[in-house]
């Protein structure tokens, strides 16, 4: 027993470092300068649509809505700054996203129409966009949570 607690010491001995050695080596959220772009993606079945979701069967179009955003200005962007906003689909021709600017919060918006003989399962895309003035490039990715993802499922 007595040389099971010195073990134990010792190892908590050897994870512990005092608070005042620790010095931060970099500045946490929310950082001082804030730089490049907010991209933010939806997945819907009309433009005009208040009903999200990530389900959809083949033949189906999906309709995806984005908003981008200047993290420095803080402003929307609109057609005039970007160079290109884009949506690429593993296996897919790339989406193009077009500003419509109809919906503030959505302006961005874009369609794919789901292949027939495309096979079930999660649909990996990518939000792509680049700026004009200052070549800056920002990008949207799904959160890796399967009920949260693009899906295309068997039809019914």
């Amino acid at each position: 027993m007595k040389r099971r607690i010195i073990i134990l010491a010792a190892l908590l001995g050897m994870t512990a470092v005092p608070a005042g050695a620790q010095a931060p080596t970099e500045t946490p959220f929310p950082s001082p300068k804030v730089v490049g772009t907010f991209v933010r993606v939806q997945t819907v079945t009309s433009p005009q649509s208040d009903f999200i979701t990530n389900f959809f069967h083949p033949g189906d179009t999906v309709v995806f809505r984005m908003f981008v955003g200047d993290n420095k200005t803080r402003l929307a962007m609109t057609g005039k700054d970007l160079a290109y906003a884009k949506l690429l689909i593993p296996g897919q021709p790339d989406v193009t996203m077009k500003y419509t600017g109809a919906d503030p919060q959505w302006p961005w918006v874009g369609s794919w129409a789901i292949p027939a003989d495309f096979t079930p399962g999660l649909v990996q895309f990518q939000a792509t966009i680049k700026t004009k003035k200052t070549k800056a490039y920002g990008s949207f990715v799904q959160i890796p949570v399967v009920s949260s993802q693009l899906t295309v499922t068997a039809a019914t």
